[in-house]
């Protein structure tokens, strides 16, 4: 019997509403926490989150 092993990875690039900065360093930590744990509930492993000011990049698995 074959057996078949699949792993996609996602990058998901999102901004702010009308790109204005509003993520500071205070939130940052916070935040990206929050997010980690939005995929896990969804069933997925956020492997990196990062971003900018205005705008949050995150790699997870699918």
């Amino acid at each position: 019997m074959s057996q078949s092993l699949v792993k996609n990875y996602v990058h998901i690039v999102f901004s702010t509403k009308n790109r204005e900065d509003f993520i500071d360093e205070n939130v940052e930590q916070e935040l990206f926490s929050y997010i980690a744990a939005l995929c896990k509930d969804f069933g997925s492993i956020a492997l990196h989150i990062g971003g900018t000011d205005n705008h949050i990049h995150i790699l997870c698995s699918l």
